[in-house]
């Protein structure tokens, strides 16, 4: 049963938050609960204050929902409020697939975030940062009512993917018309000069098709970092090995951890640059399938023509989750190890949480695949491959469905 919207006062506007939520029940000095407190900090001394001197409420999505939960209400107001500030700090998976639903709608959108925990490209759009110091979040509060009162005014620009998502949306050319009933407007709506990006629905999917090639040379920068991180365990394994058979007792050990520690302290370095630009990376590509995926739920009629991205998609999505598992057996062997020595546990919390972000981020893909699913859109089968012509209907016939294919359980 779906939540029922609060009543909007008449002429109010809505503002709707979303960020990192962590849990406000977690232990004290977890990462989850570091998440809620910081959260809740910025919440009560920038955006609190800000939205106030612009006769705002702001209403946070955990107010809607527990942590890790999308609900109905969440993507109304996603939709439809006035306003939506996003904090970036982090980049949580799930504000980032807010943020790409929100960029679907020409409404005023204003990004905030701690300097050093955003994504690589953030300042593409204009961006909030702040230190989290107590001067960092008075600057903060005041750069915020700065930019509320500009945006309010309908002083702001467009982000690439809302103009183009508005630009090919059912109806949008109607209503251009229809706001300007002149005869210049109808001559260019009969020879299409009025200056719009007239891409067609292929035109778009190319663009992501695109941006998912640019995912591979992210992904192999991560796994170059943990093919590294298996060698130097193996290399370990192996000192150990000699020390033992050299009777150097656990002196002889501790010497192998300090060497192992300081290996994978400067894979970390590399791996967390790998993994901030994946997400980075993941963040654009994921505005693109979103929105091929939203005009295909509106319009199945372009199904076939969409068959062969939707099938790539749903490959990589098979393909990541394999990878994801493969990481968590991973990640479980050094939490083991570093409890053997006070040498490892830092190394190996950067790495666990870099990792931990990348799941976290990766969860994504599997939203574009349940959806993709839903559409009827299969798994290919081993072996396949694009077909280069464009036409993937005599490969589609030869597939199983998706029912028996034990990947797509629900």
């Amino acid at each position: 049963m779906s939540v029922p919207e609060p009543e909007k006062t008449p002429g109010a506007l809505r503002c709707f938050v979303i960020g990192p939520i962590g849990n406000r029940l977690a232990e004290i000095g977890t990462p989850e609960r570091d998440a809620y407190e910081e959260s809740l900090s910025i919440m009560e001394e920038v955006i609190a204050p800000a939205c106030a001197h612009h006769g705002l409420e702001p209403i946070r999505a955990d107010t809607l929902a527990r942590a890790g939960e999308i609900t109905e209400q969440i993507f109304r107001r996603l939709r439809e409020d006035d306003v939506v500030i996003a904090d970036l700090t982090g980049a949580n998976a799930n504000v980032m697939y807010e943020l790409g639903l929100r960029h679907t709608r020409d409404k005023l959108t204003v990004q905030i975030g701690e300097y050093g925990r955003l994504p690589f490209d953030v300042n593409t759009i204009r961006t909030v940062q702040f230190s989290s110091s107590p001067m960092g979040l008075i600057n903060a509060r005041k750069e915020l009512i700065q930019v509320l009162e500009t945006g309010l005014a309908g002083e702001y620009d467009q982000v690439t993917a809302t103009r183009i998502w508005n630009e090919s949306a059912p109806g949008a050319a109607a209503s251009t018309a229809d706001a300007d009933e002149g005869p210049s407007s109808e001559k260019a709506a009969e020879e299409g000069t009025d200056g719009a990006d007239e891409r067609g629905f292929v035109d778009i999917m190319a663009d992501a098709e695109e941006q998912q090639e640019q995912l591979l040379p992210a992904l192999i920068a991560v796994g170059k970092c943990v093919t590294e991180l298996g060698e130097l365990a193996e290399s370990s394994t192996q000192e150990v090995a000699r020390s033992d058979a050299a009777n150097k007792g656990m002196r002889g050990r501790l010497q192998v951890m300090l060497r192992h520690a300081s290996g994978v302290d400067a894979i970390a370095d590399r791996l967390e640059v790998a993994v901030e630009r994946y997400s980075s990376v993941l963040l654009a590509v994921s505005a693109g399938t979103l929105a091929i995926i939203g005009k295909l739920e509106e319009d199945r009629e372009e199904l076939e023509t969409a068959r062969e991205f939707g099938m790539v998609t749903r490959r990589l999505a098979s393909v990541t989750r394999a990878s994801m598992a493969e990481l968590a057996g991973m990640v479980d062997s050094m939490r083991d190890n570093a409890r053997l020595s006070k040498a490892l546990r830092e190394p190996t919390r950067r790495v666990t949480g870099a990792f931990n972000r990348l799941a976290e981020d990766t969860s994504i893909i599997d939203e574009w695949d349940r959806r993709l699913q839903s559409l009827g859109i299969p798994v290919p089968p081993d072996g396949w491959e694009p077909d280069e012509s464009g036409d993937s209907s005599s490969q589609a016939a030869e597939e199983p469905e998706d029912s028996e294919r034990p990947d797509d359980a629900e």
